[in-house]
């Protein structure tokens, strides 16, 4: 049972940790039911190693149950045969044999606890991998929904309104000084274009007057 503890408290630990470095919800759901998996590993490897030792120490009970019975009728036919001394050892290994079974009942006891314990963390860890599998795209999106909503409320109070209508009046003044730049770019462009027709026009009538001046000597 506290092997189980330990390993609950170093999952906690474990994921806790990594939850607070990880920020991406899938990865998030994902590195939990991999440390719900390896733990579940784990568990199944230490429950089949407690029922080897249950089945080991079962054999060894039985082996040391014959042995009782053949220590004691090896003392009842040494006593048969006058042989007190070796009835006597006869009965010593009798008694050890049935010492070493109460050990071993008790350590069988044990390990009954400890498997049914270990029955219990099973179906535990299994159902909650079962849980979080199951629920694994709502908890995505949920954790989604709540990051986004979070960064809307630091942007919001990061944000307030007066600094924000400073910046839009900010940008609508420069707006109007494009504008006006644009439109003065245009009035120099005309009046250019204006000032250069008004010259050639003048020098097209200078020409014309000249010519007339000229054909009206000739017929003088």
């Amino acid at each position: 049972m506290q092997m189980f503890k330990r390993m609950a408290d170093i999952f906690n630990s474990n994921v806790n940790s990594a939850l607070d470095k990880i920020e991406d919800p899938a990865k998030m759901i994902s590195y939990m039911i991999n440390e719900l998996q390896d733990t579940l590993t784990k568990a199944r490897t230490s429950k089949a190693a407690r029922l080897a030792e249950k089945n080991s120490l079962e054999k060894e009970k039985q082996e040391l149950l014959k042995s009782v019975a053949r220590w004691e009728d090896r003392a009842k036919l040494a006593i048969i045969n006058g042989k007190e001394d070796l009835a006597r050892e006869a009965l010593v290994e009798k008694k050890r044999a049935s010492e070493r079974i109460t050990n071993i009942e008790a350590q069988l006891v044990n390990l009954e606890s400890i498997l049914a314990s270990q029955d219990v963390q099973l179906t535990q860890i299994v159902d909650k991998l079962k849980e979080v599998k199951d629920k694994q795209q709502i908890l995505v999106q949920r954790a989604r929904s709540a990051k986004e909503k979070k960064h809307v409320a630091q942007t919001l109070r990061s944000s307030d309104s007066t600094e924000l209508a400073s910046k839009f009046n900010e940008l609508e003044s420069k707006i109007e000084r494009m504008e006006a730049d644009a439109e003065m770019a245009g009035y120099h462009q005309t009046s250019s274009t204006d000032e250069f027709g008004k010259m050639e026009v003048d020098s097209a009538i200078d020409e014309e007057l000249a010519q007339l001046k000229a054909s009206m000597k000739e017929k003088v």
